[in-house]
């Protein structure tokens, strides 16, 4: 059976049903780029996974294969089941957003923040005022020994993946970051490949 590829392009986002039990792949078709994910109950427009809460009950910044991210209420909405790329991904950053720009010079650029708005609104949510925080998914965002943060480029090579299954019936958003000032996409953001997988599809 022929896997269905959508692609999203360089700073754009879609938006995919999950049902309980199916994968979402998310392929990083060209290399190098940074994707921020939100996942939301499929009945609950406000129970988005909180990369808060699932640091603490991971006990980890640095999301592996087994991992689940849970809601506020630590309900797990989406495991990491599968991850061909590094494995170097993020849980502490909030989505690029106006103000960002605005600090880097660049004001009225693109970005995640409004990436989700738009989708939300698509959608027939309403508008949020505070946006949870994203898995900011192959985004190389260490932090030194004295907790200093510096942004790398992202070494996710051409053609590797991560897969996610739903733990309930779930919507997600999938925002590929248009920074192209910061190096975290290497300067050129590009497009990526998402499909989404029964169980006897998945890999």
């Amino acid at each position: 059976m022929t896997r269905q590829v959508t692609t999203i392009g360089g700073g754009e986002v879609g938006t995919f049903r999950v049902a309980s039990g199916r994968t979402i792949e998310v392929i990083n078709t060209l290399g190098g780029q940074v994707v921020d994910a939100w996942f939301c109950a499929a009945d609950d427009p406000a129970g988005f996974a909180s990369m808060s809460h699932s640091r603490a009950s991971l006990r980890t910044i640095r999301p592996t294969v087994g991992c689940a991210f849970v809601t506020r209420r630590r309900e797990p909405l989406m495991t990491l089941v599968a991850d061909s790329s590094p494995g170097i991904h993020d849980m502490t950053m909030p989505p690029c957003d106006e103000w960002r720009y605005r600090q880097l010079g660049a004001p009225g650029h693109g970005n995640c923040a409004d990436n989700l708005r738009s989708a939300l609104r698509a959608a027939g949510h309403g508008a949020m005022d505070v946006l949870p925080d994203p898995l900011n998914l192959f985004q190389n965002s260490p932090y030194d020994a004295e907790g200093r943060l510096t942004f790398l480029e992202s070494p996710a090579p051409a053609g590797s993946s991560v897969s996610l299954r739903a733990e309930r019936d779930l919507v997600v958003y999938l925002s590929v970051c248009p920074m192209d000032i910061m190096p975290i996409n290497g300067g050129v953001p590009r497009s990526i490949g998402v499909a989404v997988l029964d169980p006897d599809e998945a890999r």
